[in-house]
């Protein structure tokens, strides 16, 4: 009801009114740097800004996103859309940020599936009752919100500022910085009181930044946790697995993808994430603030439009036979957006482990843990990631323990999330035995027995009260019991066949 609701909000808001008065609360140091001016960067911010803290600056590479009621927003095809669940919404409570994001959101209630070789009228629709809707916003203006609501709270936010290195002096954390134009930018992309002790330089060369408290989110550029990686190469002594790297996985399952914009007939509901997947292709849409949809197409390097199309009838043909539910419904301007536009390739999946802080730094984000987007996982990890941060400056007497606390929090959600989201993208026979095979038992040993079984991982990681390794734990425990039913019922039946 509305009445619960709001009381869930009161309840999720209380943390924020009684910070200044927790006994328990780190001092605000004399400064604090932020790198990466993403979601997670900004929300952090955001999540200090909140505690007292009153010098807090946020460096990014990339210009400002526009405004967050900019008319840039109507191009469904320009802006990733991204999905906030219930993880991310009840970590951006905790925050204070989701009353500034909230408003600017579609919401969607469930998903229509074309399954492999389902015809146009195949499409299976779920509602799901069991958890709230996620919302849906462009990747851009949800910074552009957190921006906004930064700058409200007095922050101060660098734009175009590439930090080139990071060394540790005592007991502060010294970046060297240098402007970085948009178009130096783009192109590196391409190939993968103020803390200050002076304002930078209009333009040219380098400078450098201290703050005796710096905070890692820069993405997968990782700047940071490239330093730190170095520096604990370099103690002489450390007990094994304590020293701090970033686990890369090989990718086994290569794709690339284009954005497909399209208007849906007025008979499709609009709050509903459409998706069909094909033997050559996964299609997935989420709905824009507007009406409009743009769906995220999957397809190996090699595709044939990845190679290229010549023409809009070529690309007409070819999603009426690969997406005939969709393409009556996608424009031939959008058609020929999708030939012009090149295909992007998606995040690698790695971790920084085993614990995420080093002096007087913490890491968290995508710095720290990186999945490619089939799930949601990312940002909305990334989210509890600050606001464990925070929590954990609540909760300690200096800095120091909090930072430690923190990584224990965290470091091993960070593993465990990517070595299970990997888990679901092996390819080939890999794909079946650890991820469409454990579906397939889920669905039918939950459907027989609910209270004994557990549902699917993939319903499970969306359950904002579970932690990553609750559930690698609780599915493991599934599977084991599961193999010793199949086992006792085939051991049954070659008993009753021998008789």
């Amino acid at each position: 009801s509305g009445d619960s609701h709001a009381r869930s909000q009161n309840e999720m808001s209380m943390p924020l009114l009684i910070h200044a008065f927790s006994a328990g609360l780190v001092a605000p140091p004399a400064g604090t740097l932020i790198v990466g001016g993403g979601p997670a960067g900004l929300a952090t911010a955001i999540a200090l800004a909140k505690r007292g803290y009153k010098k807090v600056e946020v460096l990014d590479r990339l210009p400002p996103p526009p405004a967050v009621d900019d008319t840039a927003w109507s191009d469904t095809a320009r802006f990733y859309l991204i999905g906030i669940g219930g993880r991310g919404q009840n970590a951006l409570r905790k925050i204070g940020a989701w009353d500034a994001i909230e408003p600017f959101t579609q919401p969607v209630a469930g998903r229509k599936d074309w399954a492999p070789g389902s015809g146009v009228d195949g499409g299976v629709l779920t509602v799901r009752a069991d958890r709230p809707p996620s919302n849906v916003i462009q990747r851009d203006r949800l910074v552009s919100c957190l921006l906004a609501e930064s700058r409200s709270l007095g922050i101060t936010v660098r734009h175009e500022v590439d930090v080139a290195s990071v060394r540790w002096e005592g007991g502060e954390a010294v970046l060297t910085c240098r402007p970085c134009g948009e178009e130096a930018c783009q192109l590196e992309e391409a190939v993968e009181g103020r803390a200050a002790a002076a304002a930078p330089p209009a333009s040219g060369g380098e400078y450098e930044l201290r703050a005796p408290f710096l905070v890692a989110s820069d993405g997968v550029r990782r700047t940071v946790a490239a330093a730190v990686e170095a520096a604990d190469r370099e103690r002489r002594w450390a007990l094994p697995g304590r020293r701090f790297k970033v686990t890369r996985f090989e990718d086994t399952s290569v794709r690339v993808y284009k954005t497909v914009p399209f208007r849906p007939p007025e008979d499709w509901r609009g709050d509903i994430n459409y998706s069909a997947r094909t033997a050559k292709a996964n299609f997935d849409a989420l709905p824009a603030p507007g009406g409009d949809y743009c769906g995220v197409l999957l397809i190996e390097p090699e595709d044939e439009l990845t190679q290229g199309l010549p023409d809009v009838p070529s690309a007409r043909r070819y999603f009426d036979d690969l997406l005939p539910m969709f393409s009556p419904h996608i424009s031939d301007e959008s058609l020929q957006a999708v030939i012009d536009k090149p295909t992007s390739r998606l995040p690698q999946f790695r971790y920084a482990g085993p614990r995420l802080h080093h002096r007087n730094t913490a890491l968290l984000g995508d710095a720290v843990h990186s999945v490619k987007p089939y799930f949601g996982l990312g940002v909305n990890a990334a989210f509890e990631d600050v606001a464990a941060l925070g929590q954990a400056l609540d909760d300690s007497p200096d800095l120091p323990n909090a930072l430690r606390a923190f990584s224990a929090k965290r470091a091993g959600e960070a593993r465990v999330l990517v070595q299970l989201s990997r888990s679901f993208d092996l390819g080939g026979w890999r794909s079946f035995a650890f991820f469409i095979g454990p579906l397939i038992l889920d669905g039918i040993f939950h459907g027989v027995a609910p209270s004994l079984f557990a549902p699917n991982t993939l319903a499970m990681l969306q359950k904002p009260h579970l932690s990553f390794a609750r559930v690698r734990w609780r599915k493991r425990l599934d599977r084991t019991i599961q193999l010793a039913v199949l086992a006792a019922a085939a051991t049954a039946a070659g008993r009753l066949a021998a008789v």
